[in-house]
């Protein structure tokens, strides 16, 4: 389910929401999979705003622009242009990759929670450099 490069929700998800997730999860199992879909591996780099996915710009990064915000700062939207043609980065509008933020991580262990309690199986690999931990953040941002 999903694809490199999807927008994902950025504010914490309510009860219900997880569970029309769910729903639709065994909805389109049984619909468009036959019934073969186990369960959902989260597996994910970064991530661009829905807004930016439907064409009007495209997802990126550029260290100078990016590299010194926060996760809430990129979450709200941060753009740059590009007119560096070279192969895999295009000419154009950019949105910064958004990266985890604490509602990221709500919805997806709210997500695999209800998942699981539904009997299916789920797998969960973020990126190292963006989880969150109980140690504390020392950089500027």
């Amino acid at each position: 389910m999903g694809s490199w490069c999807t927008s994902f929700p950025t504010r914490e998800w309510t009860e219900e929401e997880f569970q029309q997730f769910t729903s639709y999860f065994k909805e389109i199992r049984t619909k468009d999979f036959g019934g073969n879909l186990d369960g959902i591996d989260w597996d994910w780099e970064g991530y661009c705003s829905e807004v930016c996915l439907k064409g009007n710009c495209k997802c990126g990064w550029d260290d100078k622009v990016c590299g010194k915000k926060s996760p809430d700062e990129l979450k709200a939207g941060v753009y740059f242009e590009t007119h560096d043609n070279s192969p895999g980065h295009p000419t154009g509008k950019y949105q910064c990759y958004i990266l985890p933020t604490k509602e990221t991580v709500q919805v997806m262990t709210g997500v695999t929670h209800h998942m699981k309690e539904a009997g299916f199986v789920v797998t969960l690999a973020p990126m190292s450099t963006a989880v969150y931990t109980s140690e504390e953040d020392k950089s500027d941002k």
